[in-house]
């Protein structure tokens, strides 16, 4: 797997699994299909709450959360809603910190 790791495309990011995550509703969430899923993840058939996954193609931007910046913040500088944010990265509240890396969908 650490061979994988190191050669991720640019156009990758590696999503982890919540609960209620199927094969179907992650292919849904970032406009790909089912079929490219399992390419880049030959080992899942199926995913579970806290797997990782691979997901290549997709239309989304990654950006890292700056000193002073809040969500609403960003969610204005990326013309973008907070609501947007919080399911597109899984987040349970409104909180960021310095580094921490979010998407943001690409129009």
């Amino acid at each position: 797997m650490i061979e994988v790791l190191e050669k991720a495309k640019k156009d990758s990011i590696l999503y982890t699994c919540v609960e209620g995550d199927t094969l179907n509703s992650i292919a849904q969430k970032f406009n790909l299909n089912i079929a490219d899923i399992k390419r880049d993840n030959p080992l899942f058939s199926s995913v579970y709450a806290g797997c990782k996954l691979w997901l290549t193609g997709i239309n989304k931007r990654k950006i890292v959360v700056e000193p002073l910046q809040s969500l609403y913040d960003i969610a204005e500088k990326y013309d973008t809603t907070i609501d947007s944010l919080i399911k597109i990265n899984n987040l349970k509240s409104t909180s960021v910190f310095v580094g921490m890396q979010l998407l943001i969908d690409e129009k």
